[in-house]
């Protein structure tokens, strides 16, 4: 029950750093069409700088109900407890989300999506997945859980972060022509047949 809690809360506030991320990947593929690489490095900085000042409201909001946060969906106290001991890691996990979900959203706009797909597979199976299984049996149970979720959505984040900010714009303004121009060439050979 006081899973279900956490990730229902945890999935309607995704809502937010969700939404930068779709924002943010139009406006940094609109920069790039537009030849405008300072405007997409602009707009994927303040994206991710947007989703992590976000994440810290939630996080700070979330902290200070956690007492109460749980009667929202249940009343009774071992729900309730159990929910108050968890929810510092979800608050944790909402920076993380939101410095995912935009950095992700850049990348999208980019046209790497294959890198983030990349990072979240090796950060989730790899580390995600093995380690919160093993700490949810060896003594910390749900928040064990959580903890493996937080570490690889930390990973991901500060990942897909260096490598947006690592970026070469005027070469991410050259590969999003050589696309469009890829694709104008499948559709005149379309229209040819």
């Amino acid at each position: 029950a006081a899973q279900s809690v956490v990730m229902t809360a945890d999935q309607v506030l995704n809502t937010i750093p969700f939404g930068i991320g779709v924002a943010t990947c139009g406006r940094v593929g609109n920069r790039l069409g537009k030849r405008d690489k300072t405007g997409a490095a602009r707009a994927a900085h303040t994206s991710a700088l947007l989703s992590v000042v976000f994440g810290g409201v939630v996080l700070a909001v979330l902290m200070g109900t956690r007492e109460q946060f749980a009667k929202i969906f249940n009343d009774d106290a071992s729900v309730v407890n159990l929910t108050a001991e968890v929810l510092p890691y979800v608050a944790l996990f909402q920076i993380a989300d939101g410095l995912n979900g935009s950095c992700g959203g850049s990348l999208r706009g980019m046209g790497r999506q294959h890198v983030g797909a990349f990072v979240n597979l090796v950060s989730y199976y790899c580390g995600a997945l093995p380690l919160g299984i093993w700490l949810a049996f060896h003594g910390r149970g749900l928040k064990g859980l959580w903890v493996g979720q937080c570490t690889a959505l930390y990973l991901v984040g500060a990942l897909e972060w260096i490598i947006v900010a690592r970026s070469q714009w005027d070469t991410e303004v050259r590969k999003a022509f050589q696309r469009m121009d890829v694709h104008e060439d499948l559709e005149d050979g379309a229209e040819e047949e």
